[in-house]
């Protein structure tokens, strides 16, 4: 009778996760090249881990979704179209936070951090 009523119980909640659209939180990254040269050796640390791609051609971009682990600042590292190493440093990203984040590579150089996130915690 227990195993029974252990079941059931296991099986209602199964049934309530999916109805709550239970899914993990991610953020959909777009790095966007707006200049007329490529931007070279792109990678991206944020909480947790590193992304990145070896090169994004003038006016084109590069996607990419990750976990947000824990909580601090997003910084980006690239070579300009003259070679230069540049960091530049972007928002504090907080666990469990999901959405969107643009990051624009502006024609003057100036890079623009866009974040669109929700906390689900």
């Amino acid at each position: 009778m227990k195993l029974r009523a252990v079941l059931v119980l296991l099986g209602v909640t199964l049934a309530a996760a999916g109805i709550a659209g239970c899914r993990s939180p991610w953020v959909q990254t777009t790095i966007e090249n707006q200049q007329d040269a490529p931007v070279k050796v792109v990678e991206v640390t944020y909480p947790g881990g590193t992304f990145g791609v070896q090169s994004i051609a003038a006016h084109a971009s590069f996607r990419y979704r990750f976990h947000i682990l824990s909580n601090d600042a997003i910084s980006m590292d690239f070579a300009d179209a003259k070679g230069h190493i540049r960091r530049e440093k972007g928002p504090t990203l907080r666990q469990g936070e999901s959405g969107t984040l643009r990051i624009v590579i502006a024609p003057d150089g100036q890079v623009i951090w866009m974040p669109d996130l929700t906390s689900h915690q």
